[in-house]
């Protein structure tokens, strides 16, 4: 994948604000509710997810452009599922 260098740049910014969505689902974590936890757990990993994501297409490396695009789509249908099964519920 060859990008332009201004673009790259662009992807690095966004993986640099992508860092700043670590704070709040670490503190959401900590909390004692077991279910806000668990909100904070599957942030994390949507987080780390789409950081590893960015920084692949920034880098130009595929296979961890893969890594980042499965991982990332396991945790978006994991927290889909989990927004359809409360809505169910309610």
């Amino acid at each position: 994948m060859d990008l332009p260098v201004a673009l790259r740049w662009v992807f690095v910014a966004l993986a640099l604000l992508q860092l700043l969505a670590f704070v709040p689902a670490v503190r959401r974590m900590r909390r004692p509710d077991p279910s806000v936890r668990t909100d904070g757990r599957m942030d994390l990993l949507d987080a780390a997810a789409s950081l590893t994501f960015l920084a692949a297409i920034a880098l130009g490396n595929d296979p961890l452009l893969l890594v980042g695009g499965a991982s990332l789509g396991v945790v978006i249908a994991v927290k889909g599922y989990r927004t359809l099964r409360m809505r169910r519920e309610a």
